[in-house]
């Protein structure tokens, strides 16, 4: 095989992305171009997420520029989903729950900073790898929301 696909499979096997293909799929079929936009846009941020995960790693020697670089894609993710929903090219109401969502991480990723550079201390270890996967998690679970709203919006309508 290729160098190429298998570094590309790696990057896949280690991203959300995969999480995401589905909703894709189906809000491209029943054109939900509002739905649609915000799982692109946030497959794309996990996808340069996990792109750059391995330089990052290679290139932060003292682990101190990662957490600034986590914590700016979360919140460049957050500017651009807010701003998308002032345009309505999303919908307002998945835009608040996902920066809800979204917004302990760049706290997180900063004081893990402070944790374990400034203060020298590891108290945010196990809050870090226990958060930060449900935040992701949590990520993923609003993309499908309209999926569940439309469910939901179903469901009334046959009880009525």
């Amino acid at each position: 095989m290729p160098t190429w696909f298998n570094s590309s499979m790696q990057i896949l096997e280690n991203s959300w992305v995969l999480f995401l293909f589905p909703a894709i799929f189906v809000f491209y079929l029943r054109k939900d171009w509002l739905a649609l936009r915000f799982v692109l846009i946030t497959a794309v941020f996990f996808l340069y997420g996990a792109v750059i995960y391995s330089s990052l790693r290679e290139l932060d020697d003292p682990y101190i520029w990662r957490y600034v670089v986590w914590a700016f894609n979360d919140i460049a993710w957050m500017a651009l989903i807010a701003h998308w929903a002032i345009k309505d090219k999303v919908y307002l109401w998945q835009s608040v729950i996902g920066q809800l969502v979204l917004i302990s991480a760049p706290i997180l990723q900063l004081f893990r900073l402070v944790d374990r550079h400034l203060w020298d201390l590891s108290y945010s270890t196990m809050l870090y790898k226990t958060l930060l996967p449900l935040i992701n998690i949590g990520t993923v679970v609003v993309c499908y929301l309209p999926l569940l709203y439309l469910f939901m919006r179903k469901n009334r309508s046959l009880k009525s």
